[in-house]
């Protein structure tokens, strides 16, 4: 299985371009400043790591033709499946280990005993995997993803002989300032761009 060894750049001046999504569609006028600032600012690859994979979708296919009109690599990344599985295991778990509490509680539910000391055991019992589960989901999303998306960058660009050289990122709302931090923390200059409204020579860094 892949371990998370983040290598750190090594003598490149990056500049990553990191651009939220508010899990939304591309629209009209997006796209047009999109095309503007793709003419404008030469990227040697793009990365996209959106959040809802019908969005995802999307984005690729949008994309996916402005990228090649402008001859720019385009990378999908995420934290890899096999890393995933182990790490959603214990999450499984505790969700089919709900699911039999829950029939268990039903039962006494119908049984008129909801207010028995087993039924609130139950209860309570239920609602703190429930809590346990939704910390892991959120560790995962939240913390362990970011990691994993930056360590994939760093290997793309490690790979790249230019010395220095631009990076266009997508990414969601949820990560984004996480990801800012990440980058910075490995010597990579950020920039937060807005689709909505981009001027080149106001780039927030």
């Amino acid at each position: 299985m892949e371990t998370l060894e983040i290598k750190p750049i090594k003598n490149k001046k990056i500049t990553l371009y990191l651009i939220r999504n508010k899990n939304q569609r591309l629209d009209n006028s997006q796209l047009k400043n999109l095309k503007s600032f793709l003419k404008k600012e030469k990227f040697r690859f793009a990365i996209i790591d959106l959040n809802e994979e019908e969005i995802k979708k999307s984005y690729e296919s949008v994309l996916s033709r402005f990228l090649d009109k402008f001859w720019i690599p385009y990378y999908s990344i995420d934290i890899p499946d096999n890393v995933r599985d182990f790490l959603t295991v214990d999450i499984i778990e505790k969700e089919a280990l709900i699911n039999e509490l829950e029939m268990e509680y039903a039962t006494l539910c119908d049984e008129h005993k909801e207010d028995s000391y087993k039924a609130q055991s139950l209860k309570i019992w239920m609602e703190l995997l429930k809590n346990e589960i939704d910390s892991q989901k959120k560790s995962i999303q939240l913390t362990i993803k970011p990691k994993w998306i930056v360590k994939k960058v760093l290997d793309i660009a490690n790979m790249i002989r230019n010395d220095a050289f631009s990076i266009m990122h997508f990414t969601h709302e949820e990560i984004f300032s996480e990801l800012k931090i990440l980058f910075e923390n490995y010597n990579i200059k950020v920039k937060k761009i807005d689709l909505n409204n981009i001027n080149i020579n106001k780039i927030i860094t």
